[in-house]
Formats: structure tokens, C-alpha cells, sequence
């Protein structure tokens, strides 16, 4: 029984007090998604990275071009000079590979430093913006199942994003 009272009494000072701390909590949310999708700046780095991709395939492709033709010239030669172009050909064959994987692996890495570099500039100003405007706490709206549309902040931040960044 005093377990009860003592829980009741509990359950009836937290109802009391949580709505006067709740009164002070100032919340808004942000679409990262399309704050992402709006920023010139992700844009730009899609398009570098885009550049520099279709520059490398470039490279690959003439060393394709070289393999097939050393195969030709392969099938053309007697056994003494195939087993000297074989080796050539076996060779390009593991540049090649080493040019695709260290490839991919060099644009994934930009890639991935890219976005790391674009998700920090978005929190420090959205630590800005929130600072700035009393928020206590921003939030992605991925989540969020009712939102009052007056709290969006993401036309706010997507300014701010592209105005810094030119």
C-alpha cells in the first residue's frame, strides 16, 4: 500500500512538473534529405567527383585497348615470342586491376571525405541557427510523424549553406 501511495504521489508531482519544463523547450526540425539535395555545394563535389571518374575510365579504357591488342598480336606469333608478349600481356593485365581497385577505392575515399566535410559545415550551422534562434533542439524530420509546418528551419538553413558557400 505505501508503494502505491508512494508512486501515486511520484506520478502526480511529475505530471505537475514536466509541463513547466516543457514550456521553455523550443524544438524545430530540418529535412536533411533535401537540405542535401539543395545545397550547391554537394552538387559541385557530385560533379568533380563525376570528372575525375570519367577522366580515370578514360585511362582504363586505353589500357584495354592495350590488352586486346596485345592479344591479337598474341595469336599471330610462334610459340618462342608468345611466351615474351604473354608475360606483357599478363602484366597489363595485373595493372589493370591494380589501376580499377585503386581507382574506386581513391573516389569512394574522396567521396566519403567529401560528405564528411559537408555533414560538419551543416551541424555547425545548424548549431549556429539553433543558438542564434533560442532553439533547445533541432531535429531531421525523417521520424517525425506530426510536425507544425512553423517549425521548419530547412529553407533557413539551405540560405545559409549556399550563401556561406559562395
Amino acid at each position: 500500500m505505501r508503494k502505491l501511495i508512494s508512486m501515486l504521489l511520484i506520478i502526480s508531482f511529475c505530471s505537475w512538473v514536466a509541463p513547466l519544463y516543457a514550456q521553455d523547450l523550443t524544438m524545430g526540425f530540418v529535412n536533411l534529405k533535401e537540405v542535401l539535395d539543395k545545397y550547391k555545394k554537394v552538387k559541385d563535389g557530385e560533379d568533380q567527383l563525376l570528372k575525375e571518374a570519367e577522366d580515370k575510365n578514360t585511362k582504363r579504357e586505353k589500357l584495354v585497348k592495350e590488352i586486346k591488342s596485345l592479344r591479337e598480336k598474341l595469336d599471330l606469333l610462334q610459340d618462342k615470342q608468345k611466351e615474351k608478349k604473354q608475360q606483357e600481356l599478363d602484366q597489363k593485365l595485373k595493372d589493370l586491376q591494380d589501376f580499377t581497385y585503386e581507382t574506386r577505392a581513391d573516389l569512394r575515399q574522396k567521396r566519403d571525405d567529401k560528405f564528411r566535410e559537408i555533414m560538419k559545415e551543416i551541424k555547425d550551422v545548424l548549431e549556429e541557427y539553433g543558438s542564434s534562434h533560442n532553439y533547445n533542439i533541432i531535429i531531421d524530420d525523417t521520424l517525425i510523424l506530426y510536425k507544425d509546418a512553423k517549425m521548419d528551419v530547412t529553407e533557413d538553413i539551405i540560405k545559409t549553406l549556399n550563401k556561406r558557400y559562395k
